[in-house]
Parts: structure tokens; C-alpha cells; sequence
């Protein structure tokens, strides 16, 4: 069979990235699109042409008509492969409307029934609960009657959750039952909308990556951040492999019930105790922000999922490796930064003393600093984090040191002006 060509949608994301240098790999043709230009994708090697379109949120038929009239526009002329591969968000929309673009090209993203299944996050609730999958004992939105009781029942702390949230957005914890009624009753007030109400799992998080066909567990691994960016509900700016066996029994059974064909990330929480089982918190029905550790594990999913929408079969996956670490380009430094921050550094100390003298010159302010540094700040703390971080960052990679594609980092201005612009990370790199 001939190489194919694939639309890669999403193209400011370092997903889509490495999802282009993974099929570019294997001969497959790559053409990228969002609703912005100057993306990672329009800067790479790998990527044969782009194109924008409206935004999805905005218009959702202009967004269809304009994918439509691009698929046609870049159609192989011969009978090789042609696949639209979703990325992030836009996954469930593809999906929900396949009916409008399965005529002309090979949707490589789950069927919609499947989606439900687990989304919005009271349907994972109720299938979870059919298979026999572990999850956080949950209130679904339509189960609010007498919720007083309902709530009162449950074992704090819990947790507000939208059924629809993306990358921990909108979920709030809270220590008693009264804090928890207090929020949702103002959450239902200012979004109009029923929450789902659970009760916090214990344990670190971990990522279940996988690729099934009809629920069938066809390639998997697991990865857990080793630090993020921000610090609590960020980004992994460092990811190591762990051993999957933990998860794979409670994956399969909830994957099995949906009849999934495509790839999943699934969250998992777990105390790493044998006797406790991990618990699962969400299923995200697409690629995810780890996809570059993956493969760096062993896993190339994006030529998987290839395989499998062209021929039904793909390649039996190598021996996942154990133990990789990998970094995301810029935050693994920011997290350490962050960190330092955010320790018992006595910032305040340096702030006084730089405001001390209203009218001091610029050399007295810098002593009076210098002078400060030394009660504010553990030094040797600090170098310790800065020094352990760049060991850690020297001996791994990240998605731009892997392959020769040297201006595909001109995309990562599109991480840094969400940054700058918005004070946090694009919501794709929290996924």
C-alpha cells in the first residue's frame, strides 16, 4: 500500500507536532490546520502544506464547511490512504459530525456512541458503574433530588466537578459537607448548570495512554509527571514511564462496555499500595499532552492509529521501556522556578529591601539586596533544585531535541504569548 496523507488538525500543539514527525517517519504525507497561522505545524519540516479555518466555538457549520471544501482541496489524486486525525478538542466535534465528512475521508477518531459512553463526565460515572470500574463515589447531574441527604452521605473532602470541564478547569475541593453544598449551590448560580458531586480519590496522579479496537486493548503505557507546571494543576514538565499493570484490568473493562475504536488517555489516582486499587477520574477521547513521552517509551501511537483506520491491524508494539524520562520544551525550567517561588524563600525580605530608601540610587538599592539575599533565600536549597533539574533535563528529551526540525520550535512563541497574554498555558498543554 502506498503512503497515505493525513490532515492533522490542532496545529499550535506540540501534539500535533509529534504526530506529524511520527507519520512523516513512515512516508505519510502531512497536512496541518487550526484557526490560527504561525503554528507549530506551519513551522515543520514534516508537514507538507496548512491551512486555517474558522474557529469551531464560533461557527461550528463554518468550521465544517471550511474542512470540507479543504479536505477535497488537498484529496490525493490517486487511491492512496486519506485520514482526518483529530487533535484535542476538536475530537468529540469530528466525531458528533462524521456523517458530514466519512464520504470523503477515513475519520481516524472514536465513534460518537462510544464518546457518550464516557462524556460529559456523568455518563463515565454510569458506565463506570456498569462495568464495575473503580471510581470516586459520584452524584450525576440528574440525581440531585434531596441532595442534601445525597451530598451527606458522601465522604468529605469532595469535589465540584462541570461535566464538560477539560484539563482540571472548574473543579473546586472542599474539606466539609457544608463548604460543599455552599459551592454548589453558588456554582449552579453562576453557570446555570448542575455539577457533578465526588468524593476525593486518594493517591498521585498517572496516565493510562491507550489504543483499542472495538474495546479490544490493542497497545498501552502508563506515564506519572514527575513535576508540572504550575505546580498543582499544570502541565508534566517531566514524565516518566511506570509500569502499567495496575491499570490495565479496570481500562479494559470500562473500554470494552464503550466498544471503542481509536486512541484514550484515561486519569488514573493510586496510593502505589497493591492492596489499593487506582481509581479512575477521566477519560479523555484523544491524544494527549504526554503523546511525545509515549513514543519516546516504545509506543508510536500516531502511526498505530494509522495503521489501524487503513488496515484494521497494526504492528505488535515493542516491550514498553520503564523508566523514561522526558521534559516539554521551556516548562521543565519554569517548574523548577516555580518551585524555588513558591518554597519558604522570604521574597518579602528582598521586596522591602529594595523599597527601603524612596530615594537610594540604583547601586545603593542593589546592595541593599545583595545584603537581604542572604536572610531571604537558601542558597544552597536552591542550587540543589536548579542543579537536580538540569541533570534530570540533560539526560532527557523533549519534542524539538529529537528530531531535525529546526524551526518548529518558532511554534512554541504560540505556549509563550498564552503565557504572556493570559497568565496561564493553552489549555491543550494541560490535557
Amino acid at each position: 500500500m502506498k503512503p497515505g496523507r493525513v490532515i492533522v488538525t490542532y496545529g499550535r500543539s506540540l501534539m500535533s507536532l509529534v504526530i506529524a514527525q511520527s507519520l512523516s517517519r513512515h512516508g505519510v504525507e502531512v497536512i496541518g490546520c487550526d484557526n490560527v497561522d504561525l503554528t507549530v505545524l506551519s513551522f515543520s519540516r514534516h508537514v507538507e502544506d496548512t491551512f486555517v479555518h474558522p474557529p469551531l466555538e464560533d461557527d461550528e457549520d463554518a468550521y465544517f464547511d471550511s474542512l470540507i471544501e479543504n479536505i477535497g482541496k488537498f484529496r490525493p489524486e490517486d487511491d492512496r490512504p486519506y485520514l482526518l486525525m483529530p487533535v484535542f478538542q476538536n475530537t468529540a466535534a469530528i466525531a458528533r459530525n462524521r456523517n458530514r465528512l466519512e464520504q470523503l475521508i477515513t475519520i481516524a477518531a472514536p465513534q460518537w456512541e462510544s464518546i457518550e459512553k464516557i462524556f460529559p463526565k456523568h455518563n463515565l460515572a454510569k458506565t463506570a458503574a456498569e462495568t464495575n470500574a473503580n471510581i470516586p463515589k459520584t452524584l450525576y447531574a440528574d440525581d440531585l433530588n434531596n441532595v442534601e441527604d445525597k451530598i451527606r452521605a458522601l465522604k468529605a473532602p469532595l469535589m465540584i466537578k462541570p461535566t464538560a470541564g477539560v484539563g482540571g478547569r472548574g473543579i473546586t475541593t472542599h474539606e466539609t459537607t457544608a463548604e460543599a453544598l455552599e459551592a454548589l449551590t453558588a456554582f449552579k448560580e453562576e453557570t446555570g448548570e448542575t455539577p457533578l458531586i465526588q468524593e476525593k480519590a486518594q493517591g498521585e496522579d498517572y496516565c493510562f495512554t491507550g489504543l483499542f479496537r472495538n474495546g479490544e486493548l490493542l497497545a498501552h503505557m502508563a506515564y506519572r509527571n514527575l513535576k508540572s507546571f504550575p505546580i498543582d494543576t499544570g502541565a508534566g514538565s517531566f514524565r516518566k514511564t511506570v509500569e502499567d499493570s495496575p491499570f490495565i484490568e479496570s481500562a479494559a473493562a470500562l473500554m470494552k462496555a464503550t466498544n471503542w475504536t481509536g486512541v484514550a488517555e484515561i486519569d488514573f489516582l493510586w496510593t502505589g499500595k497493591k492492596d489499593d486499587a487506582p481509581t479512575i477520574i477521566e477519560v479523555n477521547p484523544r491524544f494527549w499532552a504526554g503523546l511525545f513521552h509515549s513514543i519516546k517509551s516504545g509506543i508510536d501511537f500516531p502511526w498505530l492509529l494509522y495503521q489501524l483506520f487503513t488496515t484494521g491491524e497494526t504492528d505488535q508494539p515493542p516491550v514498553v521501556r520503564v523508566g523514561e524520562i522526558t521534559k516539554t520544551p521551556g516548562l521543565w525550567l519554569a517548574s523548577t522556578a516555580q518551585e524555588i517561588a513558591e518554597s519558604d524563600f522570604q521574597f518579602d525580605r528582598l521586596k522591602d529591601a529594595w523599597q527601603s530608601e524612596d530615594n537610594a540610587n540604583i547601586l545603593q538599592k542593589v546592595g541593599n539586596v545583595s545584603s537581604a539575599i542572604s536572610d531571604a533565600v537558601d542558597l544552597d536549597d536552591a542550587c540543589f533544585r536548579l542543579i537536580e533539574a538540569f541533570d534530570t533535563a540533560k539526560n532527557s528529551s523533549d519534542e524539538l531535541s529529537e528530531v531535525k526540525d529546526p524551526f518548529a520550535g518558532l511554534g512554541i512563541l504560540f505556549v509563550l504569548s498564552s503565557l504572556a497574554r493570559h497568565g496561564h498555558l493553552p489549555p491543550e498543554m494541560k490535557g
